[in-house]
């Protein structure tokens, strides 16, 4: 794929820093679940690659602790095989990390696109991959996530990116989480999936793998199933007969089993340069690397062109913006295990995991048309009109196979936190456990959580008129599941919608904190709550029916906040407030809803906090 076909850097949006610590900020190069990857320029004109981590992350301890973690062993870690960190602040309110730009794609991109790599290429990427585990474990680090994406190529060589998961050496590298593992299981070592502590040589297993998939276009333990990889990972001897001859005996020494019989990085780097090639990327990847470092420049100084139309189908293009897309994986950020079914039991990462929406995505999802017959149909017959509920949430009835007549709810706007109360029931869908509360029910939920972009948690309700309602609901949300993995359907909305903004960028942090003391952010797609100690305040986006039209019930007190007239629905120690943005349809509107609680409050006092913190919110959306 070539820049112009969509892997492109983005402008930044109006919620985007415009400056990180010294550094001019130019260009989105990705975004993730835990935060985004922006293009920079330090003062003395250097390009640096800025991981940011989203805010509503940044009150817990255990996340804080895991990105200091990542800036100290980015900083260990030297080379002309790396990237190096330039700069960071993991103190800030919303830490960042300034690594050295790598203006190249990734190998997995090239590999992908280019198919296998000459003898000379790999030549070029065992040397450089030894090197780059030389300084790693110089510094007492063990990498545990070495993978094509992790790896970019520029004319020099490789360079190994994202320390989100290193640990020291001598670290006990297994989790504290019974059977929960991290890193990518098509290239992990066979000691790193059955969670035991890794030694050097795991990094060693992992580059014979990779330099296996640059030689044959795939990973040598590549499954249709996860679980299957880990089998082949653990017990099988991949046939290595298809790689070039001067390459073979290489990989097969980093594939074996056993450890200790692993080549070390310094052995490796010496078969390597023993081949008899010249170390060199084929012409077609030189040439995209030198399209990759004219796209930097051309953000750098203000001449990039604009790019492609938001409109243009967005759902399986998954916002690759740009072609050094790898750096996207350190915005995947310490690329942490995704929880799935494995071999005996065991919980096993899922490096490409199987709901992976977009921000954008999870805020335009249509929910409705997630339970059309074209989704449900193998369910049964659509007896009903579809109800909105709201902006996230969308009901029918269906009559089933039995006869039955069933009322099914879909919610896509329930926080993770409210799944707590669900327990795992031993089934998955797409990999992912199934959450509920109840086996069997008459009125029986259903609960998935997505695994990457914003937290979602997709819940399917299903009231059957007797018996049991679990599995009929199991059943729909797998078809809902299905669809989200093929084709989401997308709503449209105006350009500046409050649908498509970030709800915690739209909140002062500021203003926020001095009124609430520390606080955590916790959001979802169109919700954003910030809980103090004794108090908390929070915003919410939907569609819902006007609350001046003749069916919204009670007559309303209002007040003007700058350019909006806001309802006051409730006054006192809880406040409720609410803003009309623009009319939808019949007599809903798209408005903002903020909340305001304090312990202790009085009058009106809840209600002076609640449009102190709502006024900068609203003053970033359109006027009533």
């Amino acid at each position: 794929m070539t820049p112009a076909d969509g892997m492109r850097m983005a402008p930044l949006g109006p919620d985007d820093p415009v400056r990180l610590g010294r550094h001019r900020l130019l260009a989105v190069l990705g975004r993730g679940g835990m935060g985004q990857v922006l293009l920079g320029q330090a003062p003395d004109g250097r390009l640096v690659a800025v991981k940011q981590i989203h805010r509503r992350l940044t009150g817990d301890p255990e996340f804080r602790a895991r990105f200091r973690r990542e800036v100290i062993a980015s900083q260990q870690v030297t080379g002309a095989y790396t990237a190096g960190v330039l700069d960071h602040d993991a103190e800030s309110e919303s830490p960042w990390l300034a690594s050295e730009y790598i203006p190249g794609p990734s190998l997995q991109d090239m590999v992908g696109e280019f198919g296998r790599l000459t003898v000379s290429g790999l030549k070029l990427l065992a040397t450089g991959l030894a090197m780059a585990l030389i300084e790693i474990h110089r510094a007492g680090l063990v990498h545990r996530d070495l993978k094509p994406s992790n790896v970019l190529l520029t004319n020099d060589g490789p360079r190994v990116i994202d320390f989100g998961i290193a640990r020291a050496l001598e670290d006990d590298i297994t989790l504290t989480a019974t059977g929960v593992m991290i890193g990518s299981p098509a290239y992990m070592s066979p000691e790193q999936a059955q969670c035991e502590p890794l030694s050097a040589a795991s990094d060693v297993f992992s580059v014979g793998a990779m330099l296996a998939m640059a030689a044959t276009g795939a990973s040598p333990f590549d499954a249709a199933s996860t679980p299957q990889v880990l089998y082949n990972v653990l017990y099988t001897t991949p046939d290595t007969t298809g790689l070039p001859a001067p390459i073979r005996a290489l990989v097969d020494a980093c594939l074996a089993k056993d450890p200790a019989a692993r080549p070390t990085p310094e052995q490796l780097l010496d078969a390597a340069s023993a081949i008899d090639a010249e170390p060199v990327w084929p012409v077609r990847i030189r040439r995209r690397i030198a399209e990759c470092q004219a796209e930097a420049m051309r953000w750098a100084s203000g001449s990039a062109a604009t790019p492609a139309p938001a409109d243009q189908p967005s759902s399986r293009r998954r916002q690759r913006l740009v072609p050094v897309v790898a750096l996207v994986s350190a915005l995947v950020l310490a690329t942490v295990a995704f929880l799935g079914t494995g071999v005996d039991g065991t919980a096993v990462a899922m490096t490409d995991p199987p709901l992976a929406l977009t921000d954008d995505e999870i805020r335009r999802l249509d929910a409705c048309e997630l339970m059309t017959p074209a989704v449900l149909g193998e369910i049964g017959t659509a007896v009903g009109e579809l109800v909105p509920l709201g902006v996230t949430g969308c009901s029918i009835y269906y009559r089933d196979q039995a006869d039955r007549k069933v009322y099914f709810t879909l919610e896509t706007g329930i926080t993770p936190g409210e799944m707590r109360t669900k327990q795992k029931l031993g089934s998955t869908i797409a990999w992912m456990p199934v959450l509920g509360r109840h086996r069997e029910a008459r009125i029986c939920d259903r609960s998935v959580l997505s695994q990457s972009g914003l937290p979602i948690a997709l819940t399917m309700t299903a009231q059957v008129p007797d018996g049991d309602g679990c599995a009929i609901a199991e059943r729909a949300l797998g078809a809902v599941v299905g669809r989200l993995a093929v084709n989401p359907p997308l709503r449209d909305y105006a350009a500046d919608s409050a649908f498509l903004r970030d709800a915690c960028d739209l909140i002062d942090a500021a203003a926020t904190r001095a009124l609430i003391g520390a606080v955590v952010w916790t959001e979802t797609a169109h919700t954003c709550t910030v809980t103090g100690r004794d108090s908390s305040f929070w915003i919410a986006v939907d569609e819902r029916t006007r609350p001046d039209s003749s069916n919204g019930g009670k007559v309303r007190p209002r007040r003007t906040i700058g350019e909006h007239e806001v309802y006051l629905d409730s006054e006192g120690a809880s406040c409720r407030l609410i803003a009309l943005i623009r009319p939808t349809r019949a007599d809903k509107a798209e408005q903002v809803e903020a909340n305001f609680f304090a312990a202790g409050l009085d009058g009106p006092s809840g209600c002076d906090a609640a449009t102190e913190l709502f006024a900068p919110v609203l003053a970033k959306l359109p006027a009533s």
